[in-house]
């Protein structure tokens, strides 16, 4: 009679254990940003800068006389992707171009918030626009001396736009973008 007690309470414990299962909720992985180090980065004849640590830049051959640098983010999957161009008495054209991408954005974007860049030290102004929602670039800028240099940016992820995921990642990059406008200094050309 004992062995029948242990198989009776082997089998009231297995049929105590019968509670639905539960799928585990849907994680999302863990963000493990570098610290903020900055160092110099200079192509001497059209600008000078400071860029993140973390980051690399290449230059990508580019039409006329312009100059395309990619400031790549690889822990971060994400490019800011630069052009800079003489303005050759073209500084509207190209703002026009400049606002004229941004709006691309404005039908996903939930909010583009503005700022006006002025540095006189430095002659380095413009504006920085932070693009709120799914939008495929959630930072654009543009700046300018207004006589002879002008610098467009773009950051864009390797991943589907989804603002609440990439927030980290991207206020990151917008904080190292400032450090980077504060720091510019347009070369000898």
């Amino acid at each position: 009679m004992r062995p029948n007690i242990k198989w009776l309470l082997a089998l009231a414990v297995l049929a105590g254990c019968s509670e639905e299962p539960l799928p585990k909720p849907r994680g999302w992985f863990r963000i493990d940003l570098p610290e903020q180090t900055y160092a110099r980065w200079t192509d001497d004849d059209v600008l000078a800068m400071d860029v993140p640590t973390y980051a690399r830049v290449r230059e990508r051959k580019a039409e006329g006389d312009a100059r395309w640098y990619d400031l790549r983010f690889p822990g971060q999957r994400a490019t800011v992707h630069l052009t800079w161009s003489p303005v050759n008495g073209n500084i509207n054209a190209l703002i026009d171009d400049a606002h004229a991408f941004k709006g691309k954005h404005e039908a996903i974007a939930v909010r583009i918030r503005s700022e006006r860049i002025l540095i006189d030290s430095t002659r380095v102004f413009g504006n920085v626009f932070e693009v709120e929602g799914d939008a495929a670039s959630p930072l654009v800028f543009y700046l300018t001396d207004s006589t002879s240099n002008f610098l467009y940016g773009a950051l864009y992820f390797d991943v589907r736009p989804n603002a609440d995921s990439l927030a980290p990642v991207t206020e990151r990059i917008r904080q190292d973008m400032r450090h980077m406008i504060g720091t510019l200094h347009w070369g000898n050309r």
